[in-house]
């Protein structure tokens, strides 16, 4: 694992960790073939409350709403798409294959340049509903 990767390794796992700390619950919602997923998650040891695979853009809404989440984080358009679906709050990240124009086009209300930005925005976020 390259210092790049590791340190949004750690981004992550704090990101997931805020949410927890916010009193909520943590979904992987993924367009990768589910056992795999499942193999990455536990790999990177993430404490996650639930994983669904095998979705992908506005078919990852049917869990978002069953879940009952509030917001959605993701790299990619299609997860843009799936949060504007499911009534969530889209965070789009600049961490993957799209720029910030790119998520925001598809619909992100919020654009960060990494996950180490979530814990402060998700404060923010929560203290002002």
């Amino acid at each position: 694992m390259n210092h790049r990767s590791s340190g949004q390794v750690r981004a992550a796992i704090a990101a997931l960790a805020a949410v927890r700390a916010g009193g909520g619950r943590t979904l992987v919602v993924t367009g990768k073939f589910e056992p795999h997923a499942r193999l990455h998650v536990d790999h990177l040891g993430w404490q996650i409350d639930r994983l669904a695979g095998d979705l992908w853009s506005t078919g990852k809404a049917d869990v978002v709403c069953e879940e009952s989440a509030h917001v959605f984080v993701g790299d990619h358009a299609g997860d843009m798409r799936g949060a504007k679906a499911a009534g969530v709050v889209a965070v789009g990240v600049t961490t993957g294959p799209y720029d910030a124009d790119g998520l925001w086009t598809a619909g992100a209300d919020v654009v960060l340049d990494d996950l180490t930005q979530f814990a402060a925005w998700s404060a923010d976020h929560v203290s002002g509903r």
